[in-house]
């Protein structure tokens, strides 16, 4: 099989040749130290390295890593032209926060310092923040981008379904509070950012992309931050509005522990959920009780394995999850997340070697 055959068969619950390794992103210093320095790689050159099937992240391709999280754009003029305009090999199609952003000064990653959309006179700031999703510049760049990298390889684009951007531009504080105060206006922040990227993915439906990866977390460790009540009525519909535009395979990225909304999430239609997080949801319980309605998508631990174990331990790990829940197809191993800068780079080697070693089906 190609390695896009793998991870398709994979989206549909069979049992490809072996278990495919897809991450949703892989950070570019990290890639870098896993190219052994080079910058001028491209993606199947660095999929071919480690032994994975697809991608659909952002790379160097000859230029200074940019720090984790740093492709976010911020509103403006500047902002909206940077989306239109990539500079930078990307296959992201995610809205900026509509948010006060900081920068880490020691590792220039960005985050929300406080998010903006906090009343109804905020509202206005989805034009200056937002830039036109139906403007054809970005989709023609990487249009180009696919005909010149995509080889073989599964090639996905990242979205957001609209959950995301609304608990980080309005901040979990304000959202807790208005769920209450003025339920509305949540749903109507919601409804614009979905109506939004409902209108990206009708251009990403005509393009060559094989599936679709989206991105909004709802949980932490412990519990989603809304009930299951709570889920279908402020979240829920809005998701429904991207779900029913996606023509492709799609998966479902959410960390922390989905069991508690789970029921109502899986009706969206996905084929996939990720990253599986093992310090909040056993992927040995997934597989029994949803195995048989999505492909399963990660689990090796970033809180400890990849980033402070052995690489006996993450051999041992990715050893366990190909054998017990790769069993019988349906299954694609990935980190737990992302392959993080803060990964150590002989632990993601060892997870190489041991997805090529114990990765494919007798």
């Amino acid at each position: 099989m190609t390695p896009r055959q793998r991870v398709l068969t994979a989206l549909e619950r069979g049992q490809p040749d072996q278990v495919p390794w897809i991450e949703n992103d892989v950070e570019e210093e990290m890639q870098i130290a896993l190219m052994d320095g080079r910058t001028a790689f491209t993606p199947g050159e660095f999929c071919r390295a480690l032994g994975m099937d697809g991608f659909g992240y952002h790379f160097p391709t000859g230029q200074q890593a940019t720090a984790g999280q740093a492709m976010q754009t911020t509103g403006g003029e500047a902002g909206k032209q940077a989306w239109y305009h990539p500079k930078r090999v990307t296959f992201d199609f995610v809205p900026p926060w509509i948010a006060d952003m900081g920068v880490d000064s020691r590792s220039g990653r960005t985050f929300v310092k406080q998010g903006l959309l906090t009343s109804r006179d905020s509202l206005k700031l989805f034009d200056e923040f937002l830039p036109d999703p139906d403007h054809p510049a970005r989709y023609d760049q990487v249009a180009r981008w696919l005909d010149q990298y995509r080889e073989d390889f599964a090639v996905f684009a990242r979205i957001r379904l609209g959950s995301a951007s609304t608990f980080e531009s309005m901040g979990l504080d304000v959202f807790s509070l208005m769920l209450y105060d003025d339920p509305d206006l949540v749903k109507e922040i919601h409804r614009r950012f979905s109506e939004w990227s409902a209108r990206v993915v009708r251009h990403l439906n005509k393009m060559d992309f094989d599936f679709i990866w989206a991105n909004d977390d709802h949980a932490d460790t412990k519990a989603p931050w809304v009930n299951m009540e709570m889920y279908e009525e402020f979240m829920k519909p809005s998701q429904m509005i991207v779900a029913n535009e996606i023509r492709k395979p799609w998966i479902f990225h959410s960390d922390g522990n989905l069991f508690p909304i789970l029921d109502g999430l899986v009706t969206l239609g996905m084929n996939a959920v990720h990253p599986v997080q093992p310090s909040a949801m056993d992927i040995n319980r997934l597989k029994a009780e949803y195995g048989d309605r999505v492909c399963i998508v990660g689990n090796i631990d970033l809180d400890y394995t990849l980033t402070r174990g052995t690489p006996e331990e993450t051999e041992a790990e990715v050893r366990d999850r190909l054998e017990k829940v790769g069993k019988g197809g349906g299954y694609m191993i990935s980190s737990a997340n992302s392959i993080t800068d803060y990964c150590k780079v002989e632990n993601v080697r060892a997870m190489s070697r041991a997805i090529r070693q114990y990765g494919k089906y007798q």
